[in-house]
């Protein structure tokens, strides 16, 4: 209010005023949240393309479940839904709901936001809704959904998204160990160091680690351990060497991606607004998200990237061709894995394959990490173009090129200031001496002999003297021609 009147003495109401007209608008909301936030996304559905909400209410009217994403979440859910990290804020708001975040991987590695929902429960039948409500709004379920281990949100995965890979958080699983196998075990022995060298690596098969896992607990006298037991028994469902053939499954490992969204959009928020003033704020924070990616897209489009280099060694067999394939053994020096990986290489077509399941070769570098990964925008969804249509691609890939050719241009501009200094570099570096005629310098920095027999007047020295001094001030000021230039360009 002060901004719009244009001070704090032509505000005619008091801090008390405000806070009482606050408290009077939040007491209306409270009767009308749920309603408003509902016909708010309505229309947004109704107006803005390709947007989807659902929600849920009891049997007696209660709202108890929302969900809704925007066609920017689409087409970002088409890139980078490959992992998809799902976990339901412990921050519940004033009505005991909890904000559940769909978060991926973009191209900068940088979280990006699939989908959002807010639930009145945790049970497997919301859950159930919830995953189904996703799956109409996007067409598909993600190939890795990863989460804790609730078993209400286990259910609801096997029983509405059984097409999914469901991937257990390895730092929820691993946070225990202390706790259950004891604190002296872990602090004063190995044992931690040993399991985690096996647990976290994606470089082990399956069969090497549950040789060394039965190694490890053989000699710490574990093998009956119950616990343990336990966690072997899922080992398919959280420990890397059982995801080598997942495509993207080392994107994320953790439920962490979640708990950092809910630390972010935690930062537009509290937990005591209404359901209106939180998607206010989860539209803001969606907003900053969104340009903090298309700043990194204009980064990486102008910046050169740094070149690194790894230490490895090779060996190489002519016997060793299968189908014109030529087998190689390969190691790593960095890693402390001792595995050599098989890299079969046809030298004809560069078709290349590897064990670890990491190539580098053009044809195999997905779109998700390249600079155009995702247009700054979506002009075709923005002008009702369904994404079926051929237009859809042609009109994309025309504002594509407009932006990409504006954001060169704007980087080649230099302002007038840019251009007085350069000018002025010039300027100078040509002047030639009026003692030696040489350029570069001046008399008096000059330690040339002179090229012409000059007078050896005083006042002709002066002169000279003179002469440079003031366009050593004219350089330093800015001012004689470099300022005809300046209002020239102006």
């Amino acid at each position: 209010m002060r901004t719009l009147y244009g001070g704090f003495d032509k505000v005619v109401a008091t801090k008390v005023d405000f806070k009482n007209f606050k408290r009077d608008l939040n007491r209306y909301i409270a009767e009308y949240d749920a309603d408003m936030v509902i016909k708010r996304l309505r229309r947004k559905k109704e107006f803005m393309p390709n947007f989807s909400m659902e929600y849920l209410t009891t049997a007696d009217g209660v709202f108890r479940a929302l969900f809704w994403a925007d066609g920017d979440s689409k087409r970002n859910f088409n890139i980078f839904g490959d992992v998809v990290s799902f976990d339901a804020t412990y921050r519940r708001n004033k009505y005991n709901m909890m904000f559940v975040p769909f978060t991926g991987v973009d191209n900068h590695y940088r979280n990006v936001t699939l989908g959002a929902a807010i639930i009145g429960d945790e049970t497997a039948e919301t859950y159930s809704w919830l995953l189904n409500a996703f799956w109409q709004a996007f067409g598909r379920a993600p190939p890795v959904i990863v989460t804790d281990q609730d078993p209400a949100m286990r259910k609801a995965i096997q029983d509405t998204w059984p097409e999914s890979r469901h991937r257990l958080c390895m730092w929820h699983i691993m946070e225990k160990l202390t706790t259950k196998v004891g604190a002296n075990l872990c602090n004063s022995t190995d044992f931690k160091k040993r399991l985690c060298d096996i647990v976290w690596t994606d470089a082990l098969l399956p069969e090497q680690f549950e040789t060394e896992w039965g190694v490890i607990l053989a000699d710490f006298d574990l093998v009956n351990h119950e616990w343990l037991q336990s966690i072997y028994q899922i080992r398919d469902t959280w420990i890397p060497a059982y995801y080598r053939d997942q495509h993207m499954s080392g994107l994320m490992r953790t439920s962490s991606r979640s708990e950092s969204e809910n630390h972010f959009f935690g930062q537009f928020c509290n937990t005591n607004c209404t359901l209106v003033e939180f998607l206010g704020h989860f539209d803001s924070a969606i907003e900053a998200q969104r340009h903090e990616h298309r700043k990194n897209d204009h980064d990486t489009r102008h910046t050169n990237p740094q070149i690194f280099a790894k230490e490895f060694v090779l060996e190489q067999h002519e016997d060793d061709r299968e189908d014109n394939f030529v087998n190689i053994s390969v190691k790593d020096f960095s890693q402390t894995c001792t595995t050599f990986f098989q890299v079969m290489m046809r030298q004809l077509d560069m078709t290349v394959s590897c064990s670890c399941n990491r190539q580098f070769p053009e044809r195999y570098i997905m779109r998700r990490w390249t600079r155009e990964a995702v247009p700054n925008s979506a002009p075709g969804a923005i002008l009702g173009i369904s994404e079926s249509d051929d237009r859809y691609q042609q009109v994309n890939g025309v504002v594509r090129e407009i932006t990409r050719s504006a954001e060169s241009l704007i980087n080649r501009m230099k302002s007038n200031r840019e251009i007085a200094i350069i000018q002025s570099a010039k300027k100078k570096k040509g002047r030639e001496c009026s003692n030696c005629k040489r350029r570069g310098h001046n008399i008096r920095t000059c330690t040339y002999p002179a090229r012409e027999k000059a007078d050896d007047s005083s006042e002709s020295d002066e002169a000279a003297l003179e002469g440079d001094d003031e366009e050593e001030l004219e350089d330093a000021t800015g001012e004689g021609d470099d300022e005809e230039e300046l209002e020239d360009e102006e």
